[in-house]
């Protein structure tokens, strides 16, 4: 099973379990892979208080017997597909690789810690790979180093025409929130054009 991973109480409508978790005070971001939920919270909340209310939650979710996700929500292509990452024809042999390595051999080992990660792309003329950290690998402090000295380690070593590992995680979430600003501010001229 490839990782699943809800962002947003939005996102999280999409599972019954998310829904209960985002539900919450401080639960950020959920991600479900084959045999881990990972929890994650803002810096406010501390994982003391909220830890007792996460394990009902996931231990009554369990025990009821009920679907991770809903039914209603299967194949609506919001959620990572289980090819998601995988080699395609189109692919380079460089790329074919590289997604080949980060499928054998990083992501059994991030999967481990509660995160993973997905391919986003690899431009051929400055050999940089880019990739987007999920789950517990997003925001944390060893993610640094985890992506220059393993990933990036790993694909250098096996593969001599990468040059560097980048993580498009700040990007896409800079753009994210730049998309949000402007759509809350066309929502605040609305309203006050209707008063």
């Amino acid at each position: 099973m490839r990782t699943i991973e809800y962002n947003s109480p939005r996102e999280g409508l999409k599972s019954p379990l998310a829904t209960r978790l985002f539900a919450i005070e401080g639960v950020k971001g959920i991600m479900y892979g084959s045999d881990f939920v990972t929890v994650r919270k803002d810096s406010d909340h501390p994982w003391q208080l909220m830890k007792p209310d996460i394990y009902a939650a996931i231990m009554d979710h369990f025990s009821s017997g009920r679907s991770l996700i809903r039914d209603d929500t299967a194949g609506d292509g919001t959620a990572k597909s289980p090819a998601a990452g995988a080699v395609e024809e189109e692919d380079s042999e460089i790329v074919s690789e590289i997604k080949e390595l980060l499928e054998s051999r990083v992501r059994p080992s991030i999967q481990e810690d509660g995160g993973d990660l997905d391919f986003v792309s690899f431009d051929e003329a400055t050999g940089v790979v880019r990739i987007r950290l999920r789950g517990a690998c997003r925001g944390c402090s060893s993610s640094t180093v985890t992506l220059k000295h393993g990933v990036e380690g790993m694909l250098t070593y096996y593969i001599p025409e990468v040059t560097s590992v980048e993580s498009v995680d700040d990007e896409l979430e800079a753009q994210a929130n730049k998309e949000f600003i402007k759509l809350e501010a066309q929502l605040v001229g609305k309203t006050s054009a209707n008063s």
